[in-house]
């Protein structure tokens, strides 16, 4: 027996912690989810701390995509798992995943199944990825598994690039506006006032344009600091779920906003689901799985609640997606 560490969901809104004893990962799993928990993260205790290997292990998303597409590719050239997972040890330039990668070899080679080995890497293979090997692994088609994952993977890693370049250039040119008035009128705007000295009577835009100039030009260092404090206060907010439920609520508000959010979203979310069925996979665990494909918890919580009231009572999903606002008929 070992013992686990874990984070869990209990109901909606609730974020529980603690330590299990079992076999296995996938026993931890198992009993979690006898408790009526979602499972978000366990990892196994040795000693007197929590590890996933070593503490310095680390992927890149685009380092484990990599990493599926050739493990594929190479099985269904008929190379035999262990020589595949050398090959690609061999091939990794990252020092880290490098170190993941032949573990995972050295596990494999001691008799572990590629998902068991996978599973004391929960930070690095996600429990979606280590289902769906598990899947590939009992119908005997890994290969094909492995590589509509790493197609899933790539899209994402497509959609991803293209939406920060989407929202770089408006960001970008917000960014640049703010500095240029701000510069106009704290340094710029005290060196031609005195141009205005003998004028008796000022037009009020001119007025206002003076005090505001007048007023950064003495309190810009405390603006500068109140904006610095701002953005990490907003970052600590949007680390928190409630936090982030709460800034997801008035960005859906937003009609353009709210278009771009749900069809990402609810994009990601299908494409998840489509995977996992497609694999094999049972549509209860389907769900559930998919729902760690939502980035925020507000779509989580929605879809945990319609998983609830459906699936789980005997009625047909699309009755609940139906019901709700946040996935459009």
């Amino acid at each position: 027996m070992s013992m686990f560490y874990y984070k869990a969901k209990k109901g909606p809104d609730r974020t529980v912690e603690g330590e299990i004893d079992a076999e296995s990962r996938s026993d931890a799993l198992a009993k979690l989810e006898a408790m009526g928990l979602v499972p978000l993260m366990v990892d196994i205790v040795r000693g007197s701390r929590r590890t996933t290997g070593r503490h310095s292990a680390k992927a890149s998303f685009r380092e484990v995509t990599m990493f599926t597409r050739q493990l594929a590719s190479l099985i269904r050239s008929g190379v035999p798992i262990l020589r595949a997972l050398a090959i690609i040890r061999e091939q990794t330039e990252k020092e880290g995943f490098r170190w993941v990668v032949g573990d995972i070899t050295n596990r494999v080679r001691d008799g572990a199944s590629l998902s068991a080995a996978l599973e004391f890497y929960p930070r690095i293979f996600p429990l979606l990825y280590i289902d769906l090997v598990k899947a590939g692994e009992s119908a005997g088609k890994l290969d094909v598994i492995l590589d509509n994952l790493a197609n899933a993977r790539e899209r994402e890693e497509d959609i991803r690039r293209k939406s920060r370049a989407a929202m770089a250039y408006p960001i970008l040119v917000l960014l640049i506006g703010i500095i240029t008035v701000f510069v106009l009128l704290a340094f710029f705007m005290p060196q031609v006032i005195g141009l205005y000295k003998d004028f008796k009577t000022l037009p009020l835009p001119t007025r206002i344009l003076i005090a505001m100039s007048n007023f950064l030009q003495a309190t810009w260092h405390w603006i500068l600091m109140v904006i610095i404090l701002f953005f990490i206060v907003f970052h600590r907010i949007s680390s928190m779920d409630k936090g982030q439920s709460f800034m997801t609520a008035v960005l859906l508000k937003i009609p353009l906003l709210r278009s771009f959010i749900l069809e990402t979203e609810i994009a990601r979310f299908a494409r998840t689901l489509a995977l996992l069925i497609e694999s094999g996979i049972k549509i209860d665990r389907a769900i559930e799985l998919s729902a760690g494909a939502f980035k925020n918890v507000l779509f989580k919580r929605e879809l945990a609640k319609i998983s609830a009231g459906t699936v789980e009572q005997g009625v047909p999903f699309s009755e609940g997606l139906k019901k709700s606002k946040l996935f459009p008929p």
